[in-house]
């Protein structure tokens, strides 16, 4: 597959093979039209507070996080369409908000640490994985007031996640502060759920047949029926004696990951209104066709409290 770009912007990626008409599909509005984030609404002492959808689609939403007790303390997160990348394409991306960083005119300074690689943990059981993510600390001056701040930013599901953490230099130390911003992201991603869909779930179509071919090359997988042959895979569609029969639509999903539909993040309409957990909150975002008009490219490094209903 290849790849989104690294900012999100709203670009043409290319789809897994399943036809030209799917990868001239525009990035969001046609490979993503809807996404549900699932998010915690507590994480250890921090309190969501606001929660802000931004006017280009392109920059998704973000959260805000008060401390329990100290009140001048916030963790903001965000979360934006990524598409699909890879760990050095994430840390590309990375390093290209960290230069925005460093050229704003808000910073008189911006001494920025070189970014590291730190593992979370998502799912459990058998779904448990490793997502790695690039974390920085860095010492910050505006107005004349020093900050130490942090980053952590990954890709999990086509999307970014990215928090961001600054306290007054006095506050907290540098590493401190990258610490508690990595113990906090580790959170959100073991928590957090992404669930988009789009041209992204390319499900290949269950094509009906008088009679199927055992062992016919091209075939990915088979299945049968009281020992008769009733449905087989291949990387472009499923043959079956019965199109609506169980076996076929087993083998309809079965068929994804081997020839390479299955896109981590997205999947069917119908399965875009999750059940949302005690305690947690739903972003829906929606991601209408493209104007033609390239957006904003800047990324904001904070979002506005609008409180969490």
């Amino acid at each position: 597959m290849a790849l989104a770009a690294p900012m999100a912007m709203a670009q043409t990626p290319a789809t897994p093979d399943a036809g030209s008409a799917q990868t001239q599909t525009p990035f969001l509005g046609g490979f993503l039209k809807e996404t549900r984030v699932i998010y915690p609404l507590r994480i250890a002492e921090w309190q969501a507070q606001g929660e802000h959808l931004y006017e280009q689609q392109e920059l998704g939403a973000s959260v805000r996080y008060m401390h329990n007790l100290q009140k001048d303390r916030w963790m903001d997160l965000y979360f934006y369409p990524a598409g699909i990348l890879t760990n050095e394409q994430l840390g590309e991306a990375m390093e290209s908000t960290l230069e925005g960083l460093r050229l704003s005119a808000g910073y008189s300074a911006a001494d920025i640490d070189p970014i590291a690689p730190v593992v979370f943990t998502q799912g459990s059981g058998a779904q448990k994985q490793k997502i790695t993510a690039y974390s920085t600390s860095m010492r910050l001056v505006r107005e004349g007031q020093t900050y130490h701040s942090a980053m952590v930013m990954l890709v999990s599901d086509l999307y970014f996640i990215k928090g961001r953490f600054s306290v007054e230099e006095k506050s907290l130390s540098q590493r401190a502060t990258q610490k508690q911003l990595e113990k906090f992201m580790a959170a959100v991603v073991r928590e957090s759920t992404l669930r988009s869909t789009g041209d992204c779930w390319m499900p290949p179509p269950i094509v009906e047949k008088a009679a199927l071919i055992k062992d016919a090359p091209g075939q990915l997988a088979a299945t049968d029926k009281d020992g008769v042959l009733s449905a087989v895979a291949y990387a472009d569609r499923i043959e079956a004696l019965d199109a609506k029969s169980s076996e076929a639509i087993v083998m309809q999903f079965l068929s994804m990951p081997m020839s390479g539909r299955l896109v981590p993040g997205c999947g069917p309409a119908e399965d875009m209104n999750p059940e949302v957990p005690k305690d947690m909150r739903e972003i829906r975002l929606e991601f209408g066709a493209p104007s033609g008009e390239k957006g904003n490219q800047s990324m904001p490094l904070r979002t506005r409290a609008t409180g969490v209903s």
